[in-house]
């Protein structure tokens, strides 16, 4: 299809060119195609690259629903980031180019709530996995899930963002993802703990009944 070859040329541009070098005359020049396509298509280049990072954003979505749907602990949840990480780094065009656009477009106070609108669903899955994770103990009543799944997710876009700045290899969000994990394999057993201790009837370990 006309979009997808164009959203594909977008990309491609983003990667190689950089947000700033991203023009039209560049992106058909890429494609191979008439500048007047874009435009007829998308009506500007800024809704190309929207639609560019939806669509990437919509198949990773699609890719890892189901991962993040059965994540039952901490632990669970670390995994599903590490094997999201590994994801992006393999597929070079699109992640350079959508870390480019969310960068590029961080403080822009017309596009950066749009491209905060496309990442929503992010929060929405992070926070289902963290109700069940944290379900039954104390921390479910206390946490707030959708703002911690915000800051989740932050956190995440973050790491990809500084992971592409420094240009390692991803060997700095991979060091980061294992501390993380050993973190919430060291939490886990407690959270299980609690959510024990908070049924009723029950005693804390040790308590006098």
């Amino acid at each position: 299809m006309t979009r997808d070859r164009i959203i594909d040329a977008v990309l491609r541009t983003v990667r190689d060119e950089g947000l700033v070098g991203t023009s039209v005359r560049q992106i058909a020049r890429t494609g191979g195609f008439n500048q007047a396509l874009i435009f007829y298509h998308f009506g500007s280049v800024d809704e190309l690259l929207l639609a560019a990072l939806e669509r990437a954003n919509e198949r990773r979505i699609a890719c890892f629903r189901e991962r993040l749907e059965a994540v039952r602990s901490l632990p669970d949840l670390v995994r599903v980031a590490v094997d999201l990480h590994a994801e992006a780094s393999a597929d070079e065009c699109n992640h350079s180019a959508l870390s480019a656009i969310v960068a590029g477009w961080s403080t822009n106070n017309e596009l950066g709530p749009r491209v905060l609108e496309i990442l929503h669903p992010w929060d929405d899955l992070v926070a289902g996995a963290l109700r069940r994770s944290l379900e039954g103990t104390p921390f479910a009543q206390l946490a707030t899930c959708d703002h911690l799944a915000h800051a989740v997710s932050a956190l995440f876009l973050g790491v990809e963002l500084l992971s592409r700045l420094e240009g390692d290899g991803g060997r700095a969000a991979a060091g980061l993802f294992a501390s993380l994990g050993d973190a919430a394999e060291a939490v886990n057993p407690l959270l299980h703990v609690l959510a024990a201790m908070a049924q009723p009837g029950t005693s804390a370990p040790g308590a006098v009944g």
